[in-house]
């Protein structure tokens, strides 16, 4: 039982390794434990029994949490798209399939952009006959 003395005290000190540790648990888990020791069996076996429960209690599961806030993310993702989406749709854009800006100007009837594509058109000299008439053509396709 002088292993067990130098156990105790090297247990104290804070230098016991884990199979010592194992033996004072097991010692102390004995009915014929030494008079003078019997002082520190009630707290090895605290320590015994301590360490059974934490053993058989689970840890809590914190997957809900963050799967609520994970889906939570999603679904504000999802409500500033359609909010920017409503936000930037106004009926004028929806219905407007040719636009441009004229010194400034947003025009968007077919007619008025065509006029203004084919003064443009003619203001150019050094184009070739061929490529303004496919051009002049090509605006003429749009209105048809």
């Amino acid at each position: 039982m002088k292993d067990i003395d130098k156990i105790i005290e090297k247990y104290f000190d804070g230098d016991t390794s884990l199979a010592e540790e194992k033996m004072l648990r097991n010692y102390f888990l004995q009915a014929d434990i030494e008079e003078r020791h019997r002082v520190y069996a009630p707290m090895f076996n605290f320590f015994a029994e301590e360490r059974k429960e934490t053993t058989e209690t689970k840890p809590k599961k914190a997957k809900k949490r963050f799967s609520l806030y994970a889906w939570s993310s999603i679904a504000a993702c999802i409500l500033l798209l359609a909010v920017m989406r409503l936000a930037y749709m106004t009926p004028e854009n929806v219905n407007d399939q040719s636009m441009v800006y004229i010194d400034g100007k947003r025009i968007s009837d077919v007619h008025i952009i065509n006029n203004q594509a084919l003064i443009s058109i003619e203001n150019i000299s050094d184009v070739d006959e061929d490529v303004l008439n496919s051009q002049i053509g090509i605006l003429n396709s749009f209105t048809e």
